[in-house]
């Protein structure tokens, strides 16, 4: 691995590697802006392969942080924590919540959640001591930085994680008793902004209504699930995928219409919308020619491998591609919000301006025959160098 050329591709400010022998912690902090504010974004805890696919993850889902708090206004920058090397013995198969904290700094304390988009059975740490002794650990560590990086929870880890960095560090979110951390909220949000950005792109379609519309769903974790009730309850006929089979059951059961498809194929379903809400790279060079849709909006992030040959062929073949990080921007948006003392009803009317930021990147696309990839970016840096996030 490359190291300083992949951060210089990715724009990282600063790599933080944590090791703390007595409680075993191994954890890669990725700060990839801080141009409009704090660093935000979630820690994950992720059974990877390698330290390199470890650490490369870290810097994308950093990026991606960036990138959608500026496009949605918020005066954050990007950042993601990742612990890798848990013992078995001390994960058990759970889901992720969400939740929320405060602290006086050079940087306004303010919170972050990445989107629980992921249908995959989750290895999560238990709680227990050896668990509490590895996130106090990575709270220490964050304690240094002194507000350049807040963390919140993400993909395996959970409010009591967060609870054990909090008391090392006040640079944490997502704490048991948050607005987030309650029914799923977070989640709820996001999925409310991806329902929200799939209105749009019909209408951008000349569809004025999802009524009858088939829309193809990968992945039933939180969002993904939550974006079925949204979608069904506007009348689309939906087409359901998760690689636990007990998730699609229950789907089948409270979705009236809807109907199964195989996980690994259910991007070439014949249908109007294609939302992945699993894991990021659903999109390939291969995957994206067995596409049958017109659209492509979901949950899931970094969608697009091999990014410009992925960008080309949608365009190629006339897919209106609703780029991941304008649409998946619910959690941040909620989470910034409820620091700022916002209720639910008026945290979903801000998530509900997700359809606004995603028309303005259909216009600059239009505008200036870009990909709505490139248009989006475009957004987001014409943000980053202007220094101010209402840009």
């Amino acid at each position: 691995m490359q190291l300083w050329q992949e951060m210089e591709q990715e724009g990282m400010e600063e790599l933080l590697f944590c090791h703390d022998p007595s409680s075993g912690l191994k954890a890669v902090v990725a700060i990839h802006s801080t141009a409009l504010g704090p660093a935000l974004g979630g820690c994950r805890c992720w059974a990877y392969a390698s330290e390199e696919d470890a650490i490369r993850d870290a810097m994308q889902l950093a990026r991606g942080m960036t990138y959608k708090s500026a496009v949605s206004g918020l005066p954050y920058g990007g950042g993601k924590a990742v612990v890798w090397n848990i013992p078995t013995e001390w994960k058990v198969n759970t889901s992720p919540a969400q939740p929320k904290s405060q602290a006086s700094s050079s940087f306004p304390i303010k919170n972050v959640v990445d989107s629980d988009s992921s249908s995959h059975q989750l290895t999560i740490p238990n709680t227990n001591t050896g668990r509490a002794h590895i996130f106090r650990a990575l709270g220490r560590f964050l304690e240094r930085l002194n507000g350049r990086y807040i963390t919140g929870l993400d993909l395996g880890t959970t409010s009591t994680d967060m609870d054990q960095i909090r008391l090392e560090t006040s640079y944490v979110t997502d704490m048991t008793g948050s607005l987030g951390a309650q029914d799923d909220f977070t989640a709820e949000m996001t999925a409310y902004g991806v329902y929200t950005g799939i209105v749009t792109s019909l209408s951008h379609q000349g569809i004025a209504t999802l009524q009858g519309i088939p829309i193809a769903v990968q992945g039933l974790g939180k969002v993904g699930y939550a974006l079925c009730r949204h979608l069904h309850a506007a009348g689309a006929r939906l087409i359901v995928a998760d690689v636990v089979p007990e998730r699609v059951q229950r789907a089948l059961l409270q979705f009236s219409g809807a109907t199964s498809a195989d996980p690994a194929h259910i991007h070439a379903a014949d249908c109007k919308v294609f939302a992945p809400c699993a894991l990021g790279g659903v999109l390939t060079p291969a995957s994206v020619e067995e596409l049958r849709c017109s659209i492509v909006a979901g949950a899931a992030n970094n969608q697009l491998s091999h990014r410009e040959l992925v960008v080309r062929r949608l365009q190629a073949r006339g897919i209106l591609y609703a780029p991941d990080y304008v649409l998946n921007a619910g959690g941040i948006i909620s989470t910034a919000y409820e620091l700022e003392g916002a209720g639910p009803d008026l945290i979903r009317q801000k998530v509900a301006g997700i359809a606004g930021t995603l028309s303005k990147v259909y216009a600059i696309a239009a505008q200036s025959a870009l990909s709505t990839a490139d248009a989006a970016d475009q957004l987001a840096v014409a943000v980053l160098q202007s220094g101010n996030p209402h840009a």
